[in-house]
């Protein structure tokens, strides 16, 4: 993988728990918080929260927008049924002169699978059935070629994903997935999907530079859920490409070992926005700008690199993001600071020391405890670090209780590390002013049982690191 594949400002600023599609919506939100604008996440499916049905709305005070993903309430509810259904989004596109696949729509209640299978055979193998109204590779399928295969195609959209309308549309041989998300006149972000591959050292066998292979995999936040499994299907491809797991390929030699348009959700993404040719960049703007009132998306194309051919064949209002953001191979590109820019044309972003935890968020949504949650604000200006030692008696749960609540109450940031009953480590970040008050608490104060004999402080320096913006008691020696 390249060394530029993450935003250095990123790099220690992801909790834990927001992974895969998270990061396309909370990579948006901590830009946007950073800037100093007022976050709030909202929920309208009070115990339930899916990855991609947080809403947040950000505000300067003037205007305030709610967001879903990486799109934000300048696109109208109107604007979105247009260009997430494939139908009339093909319909817009074509009269704006972008290139669509060959294709028509039918309606179950009106058509029947003969006359569906009848129209696939007459547009010519192979083919694509997939549903209207569905995203992220749902219910698609690709590289049909009898008509058995329509029949049971149409039946399984039509059963699986309960849909009204189906589109039979040309498939497009040779080519490639690639993903542009394009601001009003301009492509921000390119990437290309391959499907799951490794690439030669010259050295190691197939089977070897697969397990290295998910190893990074692992690794990337937006696609540690892709490893590759060895099974049937994988040595049924390798063995069609005269290959074994014993292969050993010659150095950056690169194998696929699952067919293109097959494992779609595993797929691994690579930045190429400024080697891709421009003439498909022109293309995606056409198909933003074909969707009345849309100024911000994801262009879906898929791209014969070798003819230098290629189609549109989905629009993503939504905007998800991760693969321009963490790409699993070549640069990041920091989308979520050009939507900021659209968004909030006058905001700067003021801090990238801090960001906030979500786990907490998440969990009072599923609890149904909360409907809408207020990020507190970033703090302003230099922020400072000093560590305190506490050495004492009886310094157990509840003294540490009494010490959070006094940092709490100051707005410090930091942790408490209690080492034993006989000795605790404060870390605290914030302004001198904030500090100093602290520092006297704790040197005036214990509680009935607990007694302090020292508290040793560093001196002050000022915080370059990475934190979130809670005080917690990141362990207790009971």
């Amino acid at each position: 993988m390249s060394r530029n594949n993450h935003l250095e400002h990123l790099k220690h600023s992801l909790p834990k728990d927001v992974v895969t599609y998270q990061t396309s919506f909370y990579t948006v939100a901590l830009e946007g918080w950073r800037r100093g604008l007022k976050l709030k996440f909202h929920n309208n499916k009070r115990g339930s929260v899916p990855p991609l049905a947080y809403q947040y709305s950000l505000s300067d005070g003037e205007n305030e927008y709610l967001f879903t993903c990486a799109r934000g309430s300048k696109t109208s509810d109107e604007t979105i049924s247009i260009a997430e259904n494939k139908s009339t989004a093909y319909e817009y596109m074509q009269k704006n002169d972008v290139p669509v696949p060959k294709s028509k729509t039918f309606t179950f209640s009106k058509s029947s699978i003969d006359e569906m299978c009848n129209y696939g055979e007459k547009l010519g193998y192979p083919l694509v059935v997939k549903p209207t109204d569905r995203g992220g590779g749902k219910g698609v399928f690709t590289n049909i070629t009898s008509r058995k295969e329509i029949e049971e195609c149409i039946l399984n959209v039509r059963d699986e994903f309960r849909v009204e309308e189906v589109i039979i549309e040309q498939y497009f041989e040779g080519g490639v997935d690639y993903r542009f998300f394009v601001i009003k006149d301009k492509v921000i972000a390119v990437a290309k999907s391959y499907s799951s591959n490794i690439i030669g050292d010259g050295v190691n066998n197939i089977e070897h530079l697969i397990s290295k292979r998910n190893k990074e995999i692992r690794k990337n936040v937006a696609t540690k859920n892709r490893s590759i499994v060895i099974d049937d299907d994988l040595k049924t491809f390798l063995d069609e490409q005269n290959k074994s797991l014993e292969y050993i390929p010659k150095n950056k030699e690169r194998v696929f070992v699952r067919r293109h348009g097959t494992y779609l959700g595993k797929r691994l993404n690579v930045d190429c926005t400024e080697s891709v040719d421009p003439k498909f960049k022109e293309y995606a703007i056409k198909a933003l700008n074909a969707i009345p009132g849309l100024p911000t998306g994801s262009i879906d194309m898929v791209i014969n690199e070798e003819k230098n051919e290629g189609i549109v064949n989905e629009i993503n209002t939504k905007g998800e993001i991760m693969m321009h953001v963490f790409p699993f191979e070549g640069h990041a590109i920091d989308v979520p600071k050009h939507v900021l820019e659209y968004y909030f044309p006058n905001s700067k972003s003021r801090n990238e020391n801090f960001y906030f935890e979500f786990k907490p968020v998440k969990d009072l949504f599923l609890s149904g405890y909360a409907d809408e949650i207020t990020i507190p604000m970033i703090p302003e200006g230099v922020q400072y670090e000093k560590n305190f030692s506490i050495n004492g008696e009886r310094l157990g749960p509840r003294y540490l209780k009494q010490l959070k609540k006094k940092a709490a109450r100051l707005y410090l940031i930091g942790h408490i590390n209690p080492i034993s009953k006989k000795r605790i480590e404060v870390k605290t970040i914030g302004s001198q002013d904030q500090i100093n008050e602290f520092e006297k608490l704790i040197n005036s104060s214990g509680t009935t049982k607990s007694k302090i004999e020292s508290v040793i402080p560093t001196d002050f320096k000022e915080f370059e690191g990475g934190s979130n913006i809670s005080f917690d008691i990141i362990s207790e020696d009971e």
